[in-house]
């Protein structure tokens, strides 16, 4: 530890930290800068204003078991409010960084400068392959220090405007590349995203939460009226419910920036109402009604921003009735191929739309400082009920995940009294409800399928299949159809149960076709069963060739016969030809008690009239979502 008197008031400075250059006297807020064993001045940099981050000087952290020390603060400034950069020491001689954003902490290590990199080639959204890593640029801006206490690594410059590009990679992985005012390569900073309990830094030397009290109950500038701000601490900009006034917050007052136009009417959600959400409570701070505009139609869309001090800012949005709860997802673990589809979680995303989205109404409270009229290229990649979102801007690029909710959801999330606005059309990641059934439809089609199956096979094997008469009957050349030489009676046969009857019939007619009707009598109770079947086999010559045309066996089912005791007459008919050269012949045979095949096909038919309806509503209601789609 080197301590002395700093050189601007004579009070007791101290430099503990081995790897400090310059420490800010706490009383002065002179920069103090070692040279040797002497002290000197480098001028003096602006006092720290409270803020609502938990993290102060001298807390102590363990990062992987290795334990560390903050010893430094810096904030920094682009003009839309102050963010904490806090350095720290390790026991093992490391140093690093930690920022904070939006309730997520970055701890980064300095992994020094990277030459060839240019500020101007890098932009929000592009992918950048770096230190072995393949990275997401979310932001390019740039910012000033503007306060600083206890120990830091280098000397301050308040007027030096630095330029930044921020990244993210898979599983958490942060990169910021620090190129100072643009003249220099960046030097390169790598850490991971953690939350406030990684730290590792015990809760009683944590900072409570500071709380901007003059915006707890401020007024509006322009009408008077009590705004009752939800998050002052987060709070950059405030849109007045009552006359619409759009209110600048970044000094911790209110100033006047312009009128705007207030929604038609009232919010679904009311400012200020609370509600729980994916296992935490949120209050509604903000609102904004967005649209796009694809083929000259204006579509609007609103967007509910809700607060949670230990989780941060998520939106719920409205369109048409359908309702997205959206969550913000570091852009580097997505895998994105533009305007196709997005990769997350081992999941795929069909790129949806692609629009530009313009803020057409504000009214609440925001983190950033929001605008009318601001624009930004949306991408919306589905795989329902989840969705990867894209907004980008010229400096910046954000990602959230999103998934579809249930209008009564909300309701009931909200305690909301007023019925929900009725859904029109299909959203782009709405759950298909004949979808979630499907599984389930083929699943016991299946099973009953496979039990026709069994049962067909049973009656196949448990059947007689018995032969009760087999004829061979010659039709004489010169008969004539209708007469009693085209006729023949077999003889009686016994049929000792009730069951089905297969009729076979085979012939062989040359030239000409044979008609066979058969009549099957029950000699005890002269019931007859009727049956009339066609062969034929015709051949010539054309154009083309030898041609054939032939129908020389023939078979059908009859209902089932009783038992008894039958006789079969068949009876033929054909085209009179008193020319004919020999006899026709035809074979008749007749197959009792074996399984007809059309019950099991109108049963197997029946069967895939659920899966085939199941699958066509299914593949309607797709259809009608992706015809939506501007893609």
């Amino acid at each position: 530890m080197t301590q002395g008197k700093c050189p601007s008031c004579g009070a007791m400075v101290e430099f503990t930290a081995g790897s400090a250059q310059v420490v800010v006297c706490g009383y002065c807020q002179t920069v103090v800068a070692r040279k040797g064993l002497d002290f000197e001045s480098h001028g003096k940099i602006g006092s720290i204003v409270p803020t609502d981050s938990p993290l102060q000087l001298r807390a102590e952290g363990r990062y992987r078991k290795a334990a560390y020390t903050i010893v430094g603060h810096l904030q920094k400034d682009h003009g839309a409010g102050p963010w904490d950069e806090w350095y720290v020491e390790f026991a093992d001689g490391r140093t690093g960084w930690l920022s904070e954003s939006e309730g997520t902490f970055h701890l980064m290590f300095d992994m020094g400068p990277e030459e060839g990199v240019v500020l101007e080639d890098l932009h929000p959204g592009e992918r950048l392959h770096l230190r072995d890593r393949a990275w997401v640029i979310e932001e390019r801006g740039h910012g000033r220090v503007v306060a600083a206490a206890g120990q830091l690594p280098s000397d301050v410059d308040p007027t030096q405007d630095a330029w930044y590009v921020d990244a993210t990679g898979p599983k958490g992985a942060f990169l910021t590349l620090d190129f100072g005012t643009r003249g220099h390569s960046p030097e390169v900073f790598v850490g991971e995203a953690l939350k406030l309990e990684q730290l590792g830094i015990p809760a009683g030397q944590l900072r409570p939460r500071v709380r901007k009290v003059e915006l707890q109950q401020a007024r509006c500038t322009q009408c008077n009226g009590n705004l009752s701000l939800r998050a002052p601490d987060k709070t950059l900009r405030v849109a007045c419910p009552y006359c619409g006034a759009l209110l600048d917050a970044r000094q911790g007052k209110l100033s006047f920036l312009r009128m705007l136009e207030k929604p038609s009417r009232p919010l679904i959600i009311p400012l200020g109402t609370k509600g729980k959400l994916d296992g935490a409570e949120w209050i509604c701070i903000g609102y904004l009604e967005r649209s796009c505009t694809v083929e000259g139609v204006r579509y609007p869309w609103e967007e509910f921003l809700l607060y949670n001090a230990s989780r941060g800012f998520v939106w719920l949005m409205n369109s048409n009735g359908h309702w997205v709860f959206l969550k913000p997802l570091p852009a580097g673990d997505v895998s994105l191929s533009p305007d196709v589809a997005a990769f997350y979680e081992h999941r795929r995303y069909k790129c949806f739309q692609h629009v530009t989205a313009v803020t057409d109404k504000v009214l609440g409270e925001f983190y950033w400082t929001v605008r009318v009229g601001e624009r930004a290229q949306a991408s919306e990649y589905v795989s329902a009920p989840y969705s990867v979102n894209v907004d980008a801007t010229d400096d910046e690029v954000s990602y959230t995940h999103g998934e579809y909710l249930e209008p009564e959801v909300v309701k009931e999330a909200f305690g909301l009294k007023e019925p929900m606005p009725q859904r029109e059309g299909i959203a782009p990641s709405q759950p298909n409800p004949h979808q979630s059934g499907l599984r389930s439809v083929f699943v016991w089609t299946g099973l009953w399928i496979l039990a026709l199956f069994v049962l067909s096979a049973v009656l196949s094997l448990t059947a007689a299949k018995t032969v009760v008469l087999e004829k061979a009957v010659v039709v004489p050349p010169d008969a004539t159809p209708g007469t009693p030489a085209a006729m023949h009676f077999s003889e009686p046969f016994e049929l000792p149960k009730r069951g089905n009857m297969r009729v076979e019939i085979s012939g062989t007619p040359f030239n000409e076709w044979l008609g066979i009707q058969g009549d099957l009598v029950n000699q005890d109770t002269n019931d007859v069963v009727l049956f009339y079947e066609e062969l034929s086999y015709y051949r010539g010559n054309d154009g083309d060739g030898e041609w054939t045309e032939s129908n020389m066996s023939t078979s059908t089912y009859l209902s089932p016969v009783p038992a008894g005791k039958y006789a079969l007459r068949t009876t033929a008919s054909f085209e009179a030809n008193p020319r004919r050269p020999r006899p026709m012949t035809y074979r008749v045979k007749l197959i009792h008690d074996t399984p007809n095949s059309s019950w099991f096909c109108f049963a197997l038919g029946l069967m895939v009239v659920g899966p085939v309806v199941a699958l066509y509503r299914s593949h309607s209601f797709e259809t009608r979502r992706w015809a939506e789609s501007n893609v």
